[in-house]
């Protein structure tokens, strides 16, 4: 059975990815635009999740199913918490936070289409293998 890729990426690694990019978010969030307050650490809570089940699924491949299940979970939250940065941009708000929300967005609405694309080319997988 061959192992699914998005964008050139195992999921495990694009777990790795994108829980590095947020925690990346977070800090420069933090740091760089003034925003000196625990809510800019945010994206952290949900990037450090995925960084440590990303090792877990790596450390145990046999329980990667498992990991990858628990991290489209955060993922999800990931997108859904971005989804404020929406009403920032309708009620004209360009602030940093609109802009670290959006980015949430963006980066949990592509991994869990990325994961939801995984699990079905591996039930496929293993449907092809049972026939």
């Amino acid at each position: 059975m061959s192992q699914f890729m998005f964008l050139g990426q195992t999921i495990p690694r694009l777990t790795l990815l994108v829980g590095s990019a947020l925690v990346i978010e977070a800090i420069g969030f933090y740091f760089g635009t003034g925003m000196a307050s625990w809510t800019s650490l945010i994206p952290a809570f949900f990037g450090i999740p995925l960084i440590a089940l990303s090792v877990m699924a790596t450390r145990q491949p046999e329980r990667s199913h498992f990991w990858m299940h628990i991290a489209v979970v955060f993922g999800l939250l990931t997108f859904l918490a971005g989804g404020m940065g929406i009403k920032g941009l309708i009620d004209g708000d360009l602030s940093a936070s609109t802009w670290a929300q959006l980015m949430m967005l963006v980066m949990g609405g592509v991994y869990t289409f990325a994961c939801i694309r995984s699990f079905t080319f591996a039930r496929k997988a293993r449907e092809a293998a049972e026939a």
